[in-house]
């Protein structure tokens, strides 16, 4: 039931569950798929506000993989297209994860961003 209520909760006009999504992303008594979407809506709708928090929640080592990987996908689909590359490039340079760090360069292809084919670059040529 938890699953079904982050889309409506998303869509809901005059309502902003943001800080909540994230409060459910970061609970690991909550099942994980229901963590994910909410770690995937955080990006989708909440924009640059939540930039920061979504790249902290996949930059965190505590957290369960799948709920990171979703965090990145979020990141990735940022309206601020800027922010999202910025933190997803950031990741990708720093993250002791290479599972984070694979996922995120994939994200970052995905993006066709000058900055992302500079980095591909800037790793193919060491």
């Amino acid at each position: 039931p938890g699953e079904d209520a982050i889309l409506p909760a998303a869509l809901a006009r005059g309502v902003e569950p943001w800080e909540e999504f994230l409060g459910i992303a970061r609970d690991d008594r909550i099942p994980s798929d229901t963590r994910e979407k909410a770690a995937i809506w955080l990006g989708r709708a909440a924009g640059e506000r939540m930039a920061g928090q979504v790249e902290a929640l996949a930059s965190d080592e505590v957290v369960d993989l799948p709920v990171r990987e979703a965090a990145l996908y979020a990141l990735s689909e940022l309206n601020d297209v800027d922010a999202g590359i910025t933190a997803l490039l950031r990741i990708a340079r720093t993250s002791p994860s290479i599972r984070i760090r694979e996922r995120a360069l994939f994200w970052l292809a995905e993006t066709g961003d000058p900055r992302a084919l500079a980095l591909f670059e800037e790793i193919l040529v060491r």
